[in-house]
């Protein structure tokens, strides 16, 4: 009987273990930390030795996952792609979508790995790090914000944090557009106020 299974291809040990990071995110999200080296190793296509070559065991590839996903990088890199030209609503209401999607995942991934007491330390450090890229963003919207840009980086966290856990949204799930109304209209002025 012939191995048909085809080799992987070389990689070297820091791509190696960015694959294997990128690999194991969705499984700690759908089993949490009763993973196994198995399932790890097959969802990154390598032999289970593979997987203690690059990490001394699952659980150091479990924290190393953690790290990667609670990076806050991809977030600020988010917000600095949306377009500077677009009306300060349709800004707003990108950032808020954002946020929502974050807060969403990271609460699931939370909860799939049982993480009490909330992200890694290193993370809460970084966390209003992308404050800087919303002010950049609203720069040319200053005259139409009746409240500083660290406030509406508040009111957006905190609207797209509340959304985002579940049991807040029984028996209403609210969308983007409504939550948007519901911050643009508290930090916007009037038009023709100065």
């Amino acid at each position: 009987m012939t191995d048909t299974r085809e080799r992987a291809r070389p990689m070297a040990p820091d791509e190696r273990r960015s694959a294997m990071i990128a690999a194991v995110i969705p499984l700690l999200k759908q089993h949490g930390r009763d993973v196994s080296t198995r399932q790890i190793a097959e969802a990154c296509g390598v032999a289970e030795g593979t997987v203690f070559r690059a990490f001394k065991d699952k659980e150091s590839l479990i924290s190393a996952a953690i790290e990667a996903y609670f990076d806050p990088a991809p977030l600020r890199d988010a917000i600095d792609a949306i377009d500077p030209g677009l009306a300060v609503e349709e800004k707003l209401g990108a950032v808020l979508h954002l946020l929502r999607e974050r807060f969403s995942g990271v609460i699931g991934f939370m909860s799939a790995l049982r993480m009490q007491g909330g992200p890694p330390p290193v993370v809460r450090t970084a966390s209003d790090g992308w404050i800087d890229h919303l002010r950049r963003l609203l720069a040319p919207d200053r005259d139409a914000l009746a409240v500083p840009v660290e406030l509406v980086a508040y009111h957006l966290r905190l609207v797209a944090f509340a959304s985002s856990i579940p049991p807040f949204n029984i028996p209403h799930t609210f969308s983007d557009e409504e939550l948007l109304r519901l911050v643009a209209h508290g930090v916007l002025r009037p038009e023709g106020t100065a």
